[in-house]
């Protein structure tokens, strides 16, 4: 096995986990805080399972809509993270008035190394893109509140967009522009 895949495969773990995670936190939070029944069952000829069943449908839907915004959360944000401060810190070693905001602001510590690195930031995207594209559908098909679809590609759009942006810049310092150097 390759070295990039090995490491592909070991950066794709945390956000596979993520996603289970908040996918059942998002089914067991409203169900606690709403003192929600629900029943788990067993249905050996399906695709799945183990399902969970609620008692209406309209309980089921506030459940998949919330647990969707969970997972996209929990997704979203570390996605937006790792975008964020790699383009500051690769704008940081291009242009020195950057380096002086960052300084002003006070966040020099969170962005002074480089640990993140494009197929980080490009898997963490395809997860999200992958889970967006989901919610999108569920929201089509009326089992998923349509704000959440609307929600789910906005965040999806942007951080497609963020990592494009993200690309360009380590393609930059690969093959610089040449207008920086005439």
């Amino acid at each position: 096995m390759s070295k990039l895949l090995k490491r592909a495969l070991k950066i794709s773990l945390t956000p596979a986990i993520l996603m289970i995670a908040g996918k059942f936190l998002g089914i067991m939070i409203p169900s606690i805080v709403y003192d929600l029944h629900f029943l788990v069952e067993n249905d050996i000829q399906g695709m799945f399972s183990i399902q969970i069943l609620f008692t209406d449908p309209q309980t089921t839907l506030f459940v998949n809509s919330v647990s969707n915004l969970v997972m996209l959360l929990l997704l979203a944000l570390p996605t937006i993270y790792f975008i964020i401060k790699t383009s500051i810190y690769q704008t940081s070693l291009q242009n020195p008035k950057t380096v002086v905001k960052i300084t002003r602001l006070n966040i020099l510590k969170w962005i002074t190394k480089q640990d993140t690195t494009f197929l980080q930031i490009f898997i963490w995207c395809a997860f999200l893109v992958i889970s967006s594209a989901i919610v999108v559908i569920q929201s089509l098909q009326a089992t998923s509140y349509s704000w959440t679809g609307i929600i789910a590609g906005a965040i999806s759009l942007t951080c497609i967009w963020g990592t494009v942006k993200t690309f360009e810049l380590e393609t930059d310092k690969i093959y610089p522009k040449e207008n920086n150097y005439y």
